[in-house]
């Protein structure tokens, strides 16, 4: 890497990065010096021996150089790679658990070391990528890879942006009533979950069939259709409930006073009708069938 090339950092920041030294362990005051007159980053390799990494810390933190960076070694195979991993473990650990500022600096991983391993390109590009991903959860702060092939870089971009998301927490979406094509008053009025992957599903299905439609998202704390009906999170209240929420007007908005229940949501509909007053559909079981039975009961007799 050259001065002023654009690299990924763990954190999400994008930034130009400055020339930076790396230090042999044997030649520290001489580096020492160039730091100094040059005032750029330093790292700090010292592979498989975090003694070792921990005293160069040490001494230029006594130089008051704060601008470091760790490379405590990246093994690509075998013991080697747990020892590696395990290394990166107690760096971190040490730096937040037990508070030794001295050691609390990011940390870089060098996933290229998989070509060393490997003869076959191919071979060593999936491998890199199995070490990027593995550092980019523990706890690599800056990598250095060598292939920018698509299928290498897609699984190392979609870790770091989904490293912070919680999997105990469903993926949602804003509840509310969203608009696919150029719905009108004559449209169909469909109701699905907040759940991000249901809703994506539903509205793919729509807007790929050309249905000009409302769509409500009704708040389940990003539970399914199914899960929600049987879990309480999705009744016939709750739905009417949301289209008031959100401010829809039926009598306003459409011309049929009419709503359409996903088909796993079939026990709802009395308890709808009751709820809103409005006439009360029961649609199919599946998205992927919304066009058939839209030709069989779309428009409204």
């Amino acid at each position: 890497m050259g001065g002023g090339d654009d690299i990924l950092y763990r954190h999400q920041l994008t930034f130009f990065n400055q020339p930076a030294l790396a230090v042999d362990v044997w030649d520290t005051m001489s580096v020492a010096d160039l730091v100094m007159e040059y005032d750029v980053p330093l790292v700090l390799f010292s592979p498989d021996d975090l003694d070792t990494l921990k005293s160069l810390t040490a001494t230029f933190l006594e130089m008051r150089r704060e601008d470091l960076v760790l490379d405590p070694g990246t093994n690509p195979q075998g013991k080697s790679l747990r020892e590696s991993f395990e290394n990166f473990l107690m760096i971190r650990r040490a730096g937040i658990r037990e508070g030794q500022r001295d050691i609390a600096f990011p940390l870089l991983a060098v996933p290229m070391t998989a070509y060393l391993a490997n003869d076959d390109p191919v071979s060593a590009s999936y491998w890199e990528t199995v070490l990027a991903s593995v550092f980019s959860v523990r706890y690599g702060d800056i990598m250095i890879v060598h292939s920018i092939e698509p299928y290498a870089l897609l699984p190392e971009l979609h870790i770091r942006d989904t490293i912070y998301t919680d999997p105990r927490t469903p993926v949602k979406v804003d509840p509310k009533v969203y608009e696919v094509g150029s719905p009108g008053k004559d449209s169909p009025v469909f109701v699905t979950t907040n759940f991000a992957l249901t809703y994506y599903t539903v509205e793919s299905d729509l807007a790929s069939s050309g249905i000009d439609c409302y769509l409500l998202a009704t708040d389940t704390d990003g539970l399914g259709v199914e899960a929600a009906v049987a879990g309480g999170q999705m009744t016939g209240q709750k739905v009417s409930d949301e289209f008031k929420r959100v401010g829809f007007d039926f009598g306003e908005m459409t011309a049929h006073n009419t709503v359409i229940l996903p088909g796993l949501a079939a026990r709802l509909q009395g308890d709808m009708e009751d709820a809103s007053g409005l006439k009360v559909k029961i649609g199919p079981p599946d998205s992927g069938r919304i066009p058939g039975w839209m030709e069989k009961n779309w428009p409204l007799e």
